[in-house]
């Protein structure tokens, strides 16, 4: 999924790109043809772009109080916001393009 994404949205940050799987429900292992709704993801990125240009640092939950202003980013070992999985984390990609990816077992299938 990486190459295709960077191909497609390429600057749409590692922190969105987490955040916009997770709220989808896709796991960061799924290739980008077999995302069932490809436009709702890209609009999603587009809306959290959206709501976090005029503001310093990022937030995708809503919430800025430190500590919970992510859904899965950064947050390895804790449990997930929506069930209580804890978060995974690992690379992503090959030849100086790899990407620490975090995300929830349960949540992202």
């Amino acid at each position: 999924m990486l190459k295709a994404c960077q191909r497609n949205l390429a600057g749409i940050g590692n922190i969105y790109a987490t955040e916009m799987l997770f709220l989808r429900g896709v796991s960061p292992w799924r290739s980008v043809g077999d995302v069932a709704d490809l436009d709702a993801l890209v609009e999603l990125g587009r809306r959290l772009l959206e709501a976090n240009k005029a503001r310093i640092g990022q937030v995708t939950t809503g919430d800025t109080a430190p500590g919970r202003r992510t859904w899965v980013y950064g947050r390895a070992g804790q449990p997930c916001r929506r069930c209580g999985t804890k978060i995974s984390k690992g690379e992503q990609g090959d030849g100086g393009e790899e990407r620490i990816r975090f995300w929830c077992p349960a949540c992202q299938r």
